[in-house]
């Protein structure tokens, strides 16, 4: 099974890297925030925001360790069999640490882009978990880095780095680039 991970900033273009994996080379997308909310779902939760999400997860993470979310992630792509995975919003130190033990199997990616760019994107996306002003949008940013310590150290922790501020074009290109390099 090969693995790509995925981090980066909220509006960077994780998820949209993730669907164009999808789409073109039969990746199978897992992200993080899903299988949290299935497990939130099990235990009877309805209603849903980011903030909950993440007191959840910051439990069950204090309960059973800080990779519990990329042991699930993995665990359910060896359930169901899946040869090509991609995996958006790495987020900790703990769940890096236990896909690099998948060894050469494995790579992560930081999307990277312009702190305008991003939040210009938010605003496009309409998506009631993001924020409305910037002003909330740098709040946000700041309460992630206290909470993800890969927030801020993505980039450097990265096996590539695919810089997103222009056109799609750019993205696809770049992750073309990528999987050429790979051999994957």
């Amino acid at each position: 099974m090969k693995v790509l991970g995925i981090c980066g900033k909220v509006g960077a273009g994780k998820d949209t890297l993730a669907d164009y994996l999808v789409r073109k080379h039969g990746f199978v997308k897992i992200t993080m925030s899903d299988i949290i909310k299935k497990e939130m779902e099990s235990q009877g939760i309805k209603e849903i925001d980011r903030f909950q999400l993440q007191q959840f997860s910051k439990e069950m993470k204090e309960k059973y360790g800080e990779d519990i979310w990329a042991k699930a992630c993995i665990e359910f792509a060896r359930r169901n069999h899946l040869r090509r995975v991609v995996i958006s919003g790495i987020r900790n130190s703990a769940e890096l640490k236990f896909f690099r033990t998948l060894g050469d199997d494995f790579k992560l990616v930081c999307v990277k882009a312009e702190r305008d760019v991003r939040f210009e994107r938010i605003k496009r996306r309409g998506s009631i978990k993001d924020v409305e002003t910037y002003a909330d949008f740098i709040k946000q940013e700041v309460d992630e880095s206290k909470l993800f310590d890969l927030y801020d150290r993505c980039e450097e922790e990265a096996d590539f780095v695919i810089n997103n501020n222009t056109i799609l074009i750019g993205l696809y290109s770049a992750t073309e680039a990528m999987l050429k390099e790979l051999g994957w």
